[in-house]
């Protein structure tokens, strides 16, 4: 962007892999006021790449990291990131493909795009704009909404329940107490869905015309716990997660184990089960 910094701009991080649907977001933004600095649309041929990515990400007011199994496995989104939060600035995560979400990322709000763009598009305006203290000129007031209505939460723990098991119907109590919607609530339910297939089955189930589809089953899983981990470090962890989801605790990690290649990975996907933020940050503390 010729002599210009990037100070006051929100600086977007993504993988070159998701480089058509990041540039999209950033022009959509762009359009609506928010002042964006994108590699490919600011850095000039002359400059050296790196040095103007480090200096953006210095100067940037904020992160809009794109999400996808592509840059949670990118070293630089990696860095870009770290640096960002250790640096005090606002990091807002987009998901745009299912994933696990990194670490550092677990306890903020993510913007979740993977089935409605333009509805997540405009959740990053009005969350940009609260960010920066325009949300009462830039955005009208929400109407309160009631609680979701038993009937709904009842008939999605019957559906979810041959997916997670027994945790199925404290899951959705919390999903339900933080949801606008029903469809929101099973799209915050089906993130805790491995199987590709169950989760876009599931999801169907929450949309207006999916009420008679068919009953899902989860193939079986292995019981014996990963050989990578001791022990004695499931049943610590399984005690610190009966504090959040129950007796069913030891059952979820033994499950979860077999999918895990490490400790922290094990955590991670078991922190993706609490729904409640504040509970979740302090499970992975």
């Amino acid at each position: 962007m010729s002599e210009e910094t990037a100070s006051g701009r929100y600086f977007l991080s993504y993988s070159r892999s998701d480089e058509e649907t990041a540039l999209r977001l950033a022009k959509d933004l762009r359009a609506d006021g928010v002042a964006m600095w994108v590699d490919q649309l600011d850095i000039r041929p002359s400059e050296h790449w790196d040095r103007a990515i480090e200096r953006a990400v210095q100067d940037c007011r904020g992160l809009v990291v794109v999400l996808s199994p592509r840059s949670i496995a990118s070293n630089n989104v990696a860095d870009e990131i770290s640096f960002a939060i250790d640096s005090g600035k606002s990091v807002l995560p987009v998901m745009i493909e299912r994933c696990a979400l990194p670490l550092r990322l677990t306890r903020m709000q993510m913007i979740d795009a993977t089935r409605d763009y333009d509805r997540a598009l405009q959740q990053c305006l009005k969350e940009i704009a609260r960010r920066d203290g325009r949300e009462a000129e830039a955005f009208p007031a929400e109407p309160e909404r009631g609680p979701l209505d038993p009937a709904g939460i009842s008939l999605v723990k019957q559906r979810l329940a041959p997916i997670l098991g027994p945790i199925a119907g404290k899951m959705v109590d919390q999903a339900a107490a933080r949801a606008g919607s029903m469809e929101d609530c099973y799209q915050a339910l089906s993130r805790h869905i491995d199987d590709p297939a169950e989760r876009e089955q599931f999801l169907k189930l929450g949309c207006p015309d999916g009420n008679e589809a068919p009953k899902l089953a989860r193939p079986p899983r292995k019981e014996a716990p990963n050989a990578q981990i001791p022990a004695a470090e499931l049943e610590s962890i399984a005690k610190s997660l009966t504090n959040y989801l129950g007796p069913i605790a030891p059952v979820i990690v033994k499950r979860e184990a077999q999918k895990a290649a490490s400790v922290q990975e094990l955590r991670e996907q078991l922190a993706a089960m609490i729904t409640d933020e504040v509970e979740r940050a302090d499970f992975l503390r």
